[in-house]
């Protein structure tokens, strides 16, 4: 890899060090990630830099930017696999102290991006995507009920899959009525996302804010995201700060009656299942125990999360009596 960086870009690297899931090494004070870009096309990535680009042109801290080969290309390709080279800017161990107020205005940042996007364009395409998503799965499942013997895993799924089918359409559904009830608003309009906005996006050990993991979105996916990553990764800290986390938010960029509508809907839509279901058939040996013990806590908290979707519904009903959030029937009633 070494070589391979010194003849696409002309730097010598002295020392590839392991930095989590990254190889990164330091050059002049700056540190840089080599960071696998299979998934990506290069019109995709071309937007990527674009959008990175334009944030640290906007004094946005801790954006990575993309490095350029001598040939000024995007990235370089080792044994088949595509990679980029990350150049961050340095750390400052004073941040994310209001981690809310901190993505409000990334997303406020990422609202006036003046050009037009469409290789990481996903706002508006919700339903689309869900229903693509679900429409396999459910293909996938009845394909399993015929096939015999079933390991634990496949049972779990197989045992479990009519329900969260059922969470699935309801989310569908409620997106819907969203869309037909609700006047989107100026905070509504597309802004830089992220895939999944966990409180490790951007990371405490070493502070970056990468542009592979962005997708132009409506800014509801990134609070639903991290929400549900704090409901089931950190519970003790969402029972103290998950409304807090809110609450930064909405204080710095107001949340519309349409946000909180699709925040709620994204809630509904139980992508940590269908990720779970997916992570395992794709994985290797080694990941299946792991991904198996994931499913078995996921089924074990379902009611737990029943219980946190109506404590969203209830916290935004005290918050403000102007936002009614719809109920879901069966939601709605409390299970003994």
């Amino acid at each position: 890899m070494k070589k391979t960086i010194h003849d696409v870009y002309g730097i010598k690297v002295k020392e590839l060090i392991q930095e989590g899931q990254y190889e990164t090494f330091q050059l002049h004070q700056s540190q840089f990630l080599v960071v696998p870009a299979s998934h990506i096309d290069e019109d995709e990535l071309y937007e990527l830099y674009q959008l990175s680009q334009f944030m640290i042109e906007k004094r946005e801290p801790y954006v990575a930017s993309i490095v350029l080969t001598k040939e000024n290309h995007l990235y370089f390709e080792k044994e088949k696999m595509r990679y980029v080279i990350l150049k961050c800017s340095p750390y400052n161990q004073t941040r994310l102290t209001q981690l809310g107020r901190d993505l409000a205005r990334f997303h406020l940042k990422g609202r006036t991006y003046p050009y037009r996007v469409s290789k990481t364009q996903r706002i508006g395409q919700w339903k689309l995507l869900w229903e693509k998503r679900l429409d396999q799965l459910e293909n996938f499942w009845r394909s399993k009920i015929q096939t015999q013997p079933l390991n634990s895993f496949e049972k779990m799924f197989v045992e479990s899959f009519p329900y969260y089918l059922g969470l699935a359409e309801n989310a569908i559904q409620y997106l819907v009525d969203t869309e037909l009830d609700e006047e989107p608003q100026p905070i509504d309009s597309a802004t830089i996302c992220h895939h999944r906005f966990h409180s490790i996006t951007w990371n405490d050990v070493m502070c970056i804010k990468s542009p592979i993991d962005w997708v132009f979105d409506h800014s509801s996916r990134d609070i639903a995201e991290y929400m549900r990553y704090l409901y089931f990764e950190k519970q003790e800290e969402f029972k103290l700060s998950g409304y807090k986390f809110l609450d930064d938010y909405d204080r710095t960029s107001p949340l519309s009656p349409f946000s909180w509508r699709l925040i709620y809907s994204r809630l509904l839509f139980p992508i940590h299942y269908f990720e779970c279901v997916e992570s395992y058939y794709l994985a290797g040996e080694t990941m299946k125990p792991i991904l198996e013990d994931r499913m078995e806590e996921i089924l074990r908290q379902s009611e737990h999360y029943e219980s946190f979707l109506r404590s969203y519904s209830s916290m935004l009903s005290m918050k403000t009596r102007r936002i009614q959030l719809p109920s879901v029937d069966w939601l709605a009633v409390s299970k003994n």
